[in-house]
């Protein structure tokens, strides 16, 4: 029997003409990424609910607009999402986004009580997941909330905290989005500027990222956000000395 290390094959290639079939192909779906992708994350899926939470990052008129939607739909409880404030702090008044943007919705007239998910200032990581945490922690002491909400969002980050809310909640729960206007940049054409493209590129990759790789355990992030830090934060703060804060109390 004779042994040999390489043979001779016969093999299909592409031809000039070929190449720039598959070329063209690549534009074309490019550009129907480039049509379509800004309204693909812009997620608008609400559900019948009786509970509406709030991203308390949003700007002064998506607030605005999230209560003429609490008020025209008759929602019954409002709650505000937070982030800690790591800018200015010993010169603002708010310690997190919640008070903010509950500062500007009370500004509207809104009567109504108002519950806050805030998470603490140690939180430097996986912040959208964690505020969905600290928001099923909330719902677990107020069971008039029901089981199904929307969440009011801004533009692109829409399906990144749709996801992290539904992981967050599991299936028990019915979650819904609704994404207001970012009026920051163009949506049809937010590859024209730096804040759209970023924006937009962003979100995407971050998107795909936690769709394949992000898949957390509730009960560890819970009782980490409960003694005042999220675990993956635990060893940055340690490093940097600073002094865990428990989970803001809720009315």
């Amino acid at each position: 029997m004779k042994i040999r290390l390489w043979e001779k094959r016969e093999c299909r290639c592409l031809t000039f003409w070929g190449w720039i079939a598959v070329w063209l192909l690549l534009a074309l779906l490019f550009r129907i990424w480039l049509g379509t992708v800004c309204r693909w994350l812009s997620l608008n899926e609400p559900v019948k609910a009786k509970t509406l939470v709030v991203e308390g990052w949003i700007e002064d008129y998506a607030l605005h607009h999230a209560v003429d939607f609490y008020r025209k739909n008759h929602y019954q409880h409002l709650i505000v999402t937070g982030l800690p404030i790591t800018q200015w702090s010993d010169y603002v008044t708010f310690k997190n986004t919640a008070e903010g943007a509950i500062a500007v919705i009370r500004g509207y007239g809104f009567k109504d009580t108002v519950y806050e998910a805030v998470i603490p200032r140690s939180v430097t990581i996986n912040r959208t997941y964690n505020t969905a945490v600290a928001t099923r922690m909330l719902f677990q002491k107020h069971p008039e909330f029901g089981h199904a909400f929307n969440i009011y969002s801004v533009g692109v980050h829409a399906r990144r905290t749709h996801l992290m809310f539904e992981r967050a909640f599991g299936k028990e729960y019915q979650i819904g989005i609704i994404a207001d206007t970012d009026r920051t940049f163009d949506p049809e054409h937010w590859w024209r500027t730096s804040k759209g493209f970023r924006n937009v590129s962003n979100e995407f990759v971050a998107f795909s990222y936690v769709w394949a790789f992000f898949h957390p355990d509730y009960q560890k992030f819970e009782k980490m956000l409960e003694k005042g830090y999220a675990q993956d934060s635990l060893d940055l703060f340690q490093q940097n000395n600073v002094k865990p804060e428990k989970l803001t109390k809720t009315p």
